[in-house]
């Protein structure tokens, strides 16, 4: 049988045509399939765009409610008004190093037998009488570094140098630093802003403590004469207000005075070390009145050794460091001894102990700050509001 497979026009045109259609069908089926692959590839970019950004900005919100929560806690702490301070006041045990802690060192995040610090309750900076390494540092609220603000230039007497600084204090306008200058037997002047403008105060002072009254009179403790001299602004000439007969444990004497305060009615603090008491001399008194001492009666016998720091609260009551005792004392008006208030009855370097302490200080939130001369740092014991 004879099988003719040739193709007619007809047939060949409806082949083709066939083709054709099928040619077209699946350049649209690519086409739609391309452009389908290319629509899916467009959404998933949007979309990673989109989650992208959703994560900087949820991120950004979170940065920006945390440095907000800080700047308002930062805030709402340093607007907190005065706290008074009594004899039924207490401090949690636990204290928070807020300068130093590092060892002892000249690197700005160390001490070196620090002396006595200034509080500055506008921002809760601390000034730093950093004695040993011959300069004063500056730790701002939170920071883990010092910032020199005076001396840091060698031990001398050139007016960029300090030698062995024992106390520091910011004078009424927070305009200058005023420090004990101890080893050159000055107390000098030192702009916050200016390094070059340093000047002299007071000549021929072996100078220990400082403090200011609410008039901006400045009150300065003398090793060598054994007395206490407040000087008014621009006075050159200081004015005897406690001691100044000699070296002596009567009323009207001190021996080898260190720190001292002054309360609001110009009443004078004096730790007087060597005399092992601490003395009040009210304004314009002949004689101090003894308001802690280290031998009240027989059955005390050494209560207070050798008391260096000394500061009050509202209600009279004050809080003593001594050479013998690592803890801070409390003495309410008219007591026989003292009341520990932080610190152990050991020696140490743990969180609730002192080895030395040194210079004391209030912040305006009743906070205590005590000088760990020996553990070189300063430590800050929370006021308990529990």
């Amino acid at each position: 049988m004879n099988i003719n497979n040739t193709v007619g026009p007809d047939g060949l045109a409806m082949v083709n045509a066939n083709r054709t259609l099928l040619t077209r069908f699946y350049d649209h089926f690519r086409k739609g399939k391309l452009v389908l692959i290319l629509f899916l590839i467009i959404c998933i970019v949007i979309a990673a765009a989109v989650l992208t950004a959703t994560a900087i900005l949820r991120k950004t919100e979170r940065e920006e409610t945390s440095a907000t929560e800080i700047a308002t806690s930062t805030t709402s702490e340093q607007l907190t008004s005065s706290v008074i301070i009594n004899k039924n006041t207490k401090w949690k045990q636990n204290a928070i190093t807020v300068a130093g802690g590092h060892g002892f060192g000249s690197k700005l995040n160390q001490l070196d037998h620090v002396s006595g610090i200034h509080i500055d309750d506008d921002d809760y900076s601390i000034y730093i009488a950093d004695k040993t390494n011959h300069r004063v540092v500056r730790w701002e609220f939170r920071a883990n570094n010092g910032t020199l603000v005076a001396g840091g230039n060698g031990p001398g007497d050139g007016m960029n140098q300090l030698n062995q600084p024992t106390d520091v204090i910011l004078d009424e306008a927070k305009k200058h630093l005023i420090i004990c200058d101890f080893a050159n037997d000055r107390v000098v002047q030192w702009p916050r802003q200016n390094s070059q403008d340093q000047q002299i105060l007071i000549h021929r002072i072996v100078c220990f403590g400082l403090a200011m009254d609410n008039n901006g009179d400045l009150y300065v403790s003398d090793w060598r004469t054994h007395e206490v001299r407040r000087f008014q602004q621009g006075y050159t000439e200081g004015i005897v207000v406690a001691g100044g007969k000699g070296k002596g444990k009567q009323l009207n004497q001190l021996n080898d005075p260190h720190y001292i305060f002054v309360d609001e009615d110009h009443s004078v603090y004096v730790a007087d070390t060597l005399n092992n008491r601490v003395m009040k001399w009210k304004k314009n008194a002949n004689e101090g009145i003894l308001i802690a001492s280290g031998q009240v009666s027989n059955e005390n016998p050494d209560t207070l050794l050798k008391p260096i720091g000394v500061i009050a609260d509202h209600k009279g009551n004050i809080y003593v460091s001594t050479i013998g005792i690592y803890q801070i004392m409390r003495w309410s008006p008219g007591a026989t001894e003292g009341a520990p208030v932080v610190g152990e009855n050991k020696c140490g370097g743990g969180s609730t102990e002192l080895a030395l302490p040194y210079d004391l200080s209030f912040d305006r939130q009743g906070n205590l700050y005590v000088v760990d001369t020996h553990n070189y740092r300063i430590q800050k014991f929370d006021i308990d509001r529990d």
